[in-house]
């Protein structure tokens, strides 16, 4: 039987999806079982140079290989062919926690007659794409109805709260961003199918403000360690050594193993 091109792209994907469902880890690039998907990739790439070069970028996102993320999707980018590759370029930069430049994509990928609303609002706002969901939205109901059906309160209340400490996703992003130069450095994705989970908290003495984690899969120790380095370097990195005003971050414990990242 010969093994047609979409058929070879489809179960490389599938192996891909497997390896993210297996842990949250970052891959070895040199472990075995990755050098045999880049031999199969090569494969691919003498057939549909396309997908090939989209499939390479999301391997190598898992991998933690950033710069070779960039060269594989902009190759990919440079070809004709489906738009998906803008799509799984977003998701690649999503899991390895570049998320200023996963905004540029996802600011195109929002704009309702591209289609991919209404799959993707949720993951845009995890990566701290608040207003721009929000200011896109009246459009996005009047092209999918049955966006009516969603749930966007929590957005609408988080909306409030940027409103009132002046915040932009731009303030989100910057701490997403450092939390993902941790991730980097310790090797390790985000657990589920969203990069944060986003919580409107309304003190009774104070302000409400934005709380945001990142769910992983990793040891208390761990954890906990990450969580120092993320006050270090937003001591270090942001504007008067604090979060942006009406955000605070953390990294936390995923409390089920079975959040695990789609590629």
């Amino acid at each position: 039987m010969i093994n047609l091109p979409q058929t070879r792209a489809a179960d490389i994907t599938a192996t891909l999806n497997a390896l993210i469902d297996e842990s949250d880890r970052f891959r070895d690039w040199n472990n075995h079982q990755i050098r045999a998907l880049v031999r199969e990739l090569e494969k691919l790439q003498k057939v549909d140079a396309k997908a090939a070069f989209v499939l390479f970028g999301s391997l190598a996102a898992i991998c933690g290989k950033v710069d070779d993320v960039f060269d594989s999707f902009r190759k990919a980018l440079r070809l004709p062919g489906e738009p998906d590759a803008e799509h799984e370029f977003w998701t690649s930069l999503g899991n390895i926690g570049l998320h200023s430049k996963s905004s540029e994509y996802g600011s195109s990928l929002l704009e309702p007659k591209r289609g991919f609303f209404p799959t993707i609002w949720r993951k845009a706002v995890s990566r701290g794409q608040l207003r721009e969901v929000w200011n896109r939205l009246p459009e996005a109901m009047k092209t999918y109805p049955d966006l009516s059906k969603e749930d966007f309160s929590t957005l609408e209340r988080s909306i409030a709260v940027m409103e009132e400490h002046d915040l932009s996703d731009e303030d989100i992003i910057s701490v997403l961003d450092l939390m993902g130069e941790i991730q980097r450095a310790q090797g390790i994705m985000f657990s589920g199918r969203l990069v944060s989970t986003l919580q409107v908290v309304r003190p009774p003495d104070d302000a409400p403000y934005l709380y945001l984690t990142i769910q992983l899969d990793a040891s208390v120790s761990e954890i906990h360690a990450m969580n120092r380095e993320l006050a270090r370097l937003v001591v270090e990195k942001c504007r008067d050594g604090a979060f942006p005003q009406g955000v605070v971050a953390s990294f936390t414990k995923v409390e089920t193993k079975d959040l695990r990242a789609a590629a």
